[in-house]
């Protein structure tokens, strides 16, 4: 049983140095770019092209074939990239609208519901580099909502999600639409994101917001969570101690990394401790490139309890009615005797 519990300590204990390190490495170096196009259309016209970019969680551009023109949302792009450089990436979507234009026709044209309803395709595709080099990259292909065709550009082999759909499968293996998916994923989606990270930070970066809590539950169990919000980049460690010492003490969930509206993110990982253990010398860890070294956050002794502000914002809002109520029972009051008054003369 002890040699048990020194192998798991020295697992744990490895298994975060080693995530230190690849935090270490991957914050700077690790980057993403997600680019969604969406046609509407019917067997007759395209009616619509919208496009837009994000990278590393952060919109950076749109583009609408109404106005044919490229919308940079971060200034300081047009520096990194040049306008010449913008100039021909806004002609190659001119361009590219023809063969949206294709696409949405020839879809629409062997639909079985042969009327000039709207039809939606969508193209959206992803890739990612570490260290300046591409790691991974995919594209799905999406028909009035429903997605047809994805493909792993590592694979180079198209997946087909809907088995009607099987017939188009040759037209996407052809020379043609191979030649131009490549293009794509080099120009638009990796080429860009090199030019564009490697000239600045597309988003400051911020550090987390950590408290730590403590509770029972009603099997008696403790439970202690941490929650970090806030932060960018992404990538962040939390890890409990015991008095100081790293070790496995009970059952630990993660919510996993989950982005905020404002395109910050957010991380709670909770520790289930046996009955046995009430939870005291408890720490959450927290490591992240904003901090300066590891940060400790001590657990409550006590159960976490409704903060004051919100208990006292309760007691106002639990007067205000009260005295509506009273007011409005006086006012009531007094009509009924206005009444009787009139009555009696």
């Amino acid at each position: 049983m002890e040699c048990q519990r020194r192998w798991r300590w020295f697992s744990s204990g490895w298994i975060l140095i080693l995530g230190v390190f690849a935090l270490k490495e991957t914050q700077a170096a690790h980057h993403r770019h997600v680019g969604q196009f969406t046609a509407v259309g019917t067997i007759h016209s395209l009616l619509e092209i919208n496009g837009i970019s994000f990278m590393d969680d952060v919109e950076v551009g749109s583009y609408n074939n109404a106005q044919r023109k490229l919308n940079i949302k971060i200034p300081w792009i047009f520096e990194a990239l040049g306008y010449d450089y913008i100039t021909q990436r806004r002609h190659l979507l001119v361009d590219h609208e023809q063969h949206f234009r294709w696409v949405i026709q020839y879809l629409a044209k062997n639909d079985t519901n042969l009327d000039s309803r709207n039809h939606t395709g969508q193209l959206l595709a992803d890739c990612e580099i570490d260290n300046d080099i591409k790691i991974k990259s995919h594209i799905h292909l999406i028909w009035d909502g429903e997605e047809y065709y994805r493909i792993d550009e590592e694979d180079g082999q198209w997946e087909n999600l809907k088995p009607e759909a099987k017939k188009y499968q040759h037209i996407l293996e052809s020379p043609f639409w191979t030649d131009l998916r490549k293009r794509y994923m080099n120009e638009y989606c990796v080429d860009l994101m090199r030019k564009i990270v490697g000239y600045k930070n597309l988003k400051d970066n911020v550090p987390p917001e950590v408290i730590a809590s403590r509770r029972v539950n009603p099997e008696g169990s403790t439970i202690l969570s941490c929650t970090a919000t806030g932060f960018y980049p992404h990538s962040i460690l939390l890890h409990w101690e015991k008095n100081g010492t790293l070790g496995v003490w009970g059952r630990e969930t993660s919510s996993g990394i989950l982005p905020n509206m404002d395109n910050t993110f957010y991380l709670q990982v909770t520790l289930e401790l046996p009955p046995e253990d009430s939870g005291m010398g408890y720490t959450c860890v927290v490591e992240h490139i904003e901090l300066m070294a590891p940060a400790v956050y001590p657990v409550p002794e006590k159960p976490t309890r409704e903060k004051p502000s919100t208990l006292a914002l309760g007691i106002v809002l639990a007067v205000i009615l009260l005295v509506s109520c009273a007011g409005a029972f006086i006012a009531w009051r007094k009509r009924k005797s206005g009444m009787v008054v009139m009555r009696e003369r």
